[in-house]
């Protein structure tokens, strides 16, 4: 009869190793709990604005002023690294440019339609989309199928990375 019960427990024991074991890998892959930027962050003082539009200031990371705003960064996170990431940072030229300082240089109005689908907007002759298309060696942006409001969440997740340090990048030993 004892048996059962250390089968029980120890049936439990692998259960909670399986989660942990699921915890640390969405952890290094920064989709749940916290890194060493966050902690690092958490000792900067923290602005009040997460506005797109442009301003004076230089250019900082922007706390949220409201639970709204806080969801639209989160849900932003997540689209931009699993969007843009590949492609873009906010800070650095990758293999597109920087993004931060974008609701700067072009209006959300002209952004959605880009996101969407910017060979149809280099089609349209529009001179920034061209210039932007022939500085990138013409390499097209791929066209995403993301809503008006998943666009502007990606803007406002920018925009309050922006002027923030990138953690380090971890490489992966394959010696």
């Amino acid at each position: 009869m004892w048996f059962k019960s250390v089968g029980f427990a120890l049936s439990v024991g692998m259960a909670l190793v399986v989660v942990l074991i699921g915890f640390t890998l969405l952890s290094a892959a920064g989709l749940a709990g916290f890194s060493a930027s966050d902690a690092a962050r958490a000792d900067e003082p923290e602005p009040q604005e997460v506005s797109l539009q442009p301003t004076s200031q230089t250019t900082a990371p922007h706390a949220a002023a409201s639970p709204e705003e806080a969801a639209a960064i989160a849900a932003g996170d997540v689209l931009f690294k699993g969007n843009c990431a590949q492609c873009h940072a906010v800070n650095e030229q990758v293999v597109g440019p920087a993004l931060a300082g974008i609701s700067k240089r072009r209006p959300v109005s002209w952004l959605i339609p880009w996101v969407k689908n910017s060979s149809k907007v280099v089609a349209s002759g529009d001179d920034y989309a061209v210039a932007l298309f022939n500085k990138f060696s013409k390499q097209q942006m791929p066209s995403f199928a993301l809503s008006d409001k998943e666009i502007t969440s990606i803007l406002v997740y920018i925009k309050s990375q922006e002027g923030s340090v990138a953690a380090p990048a971890v490489a992966m030993a394959s010696e």
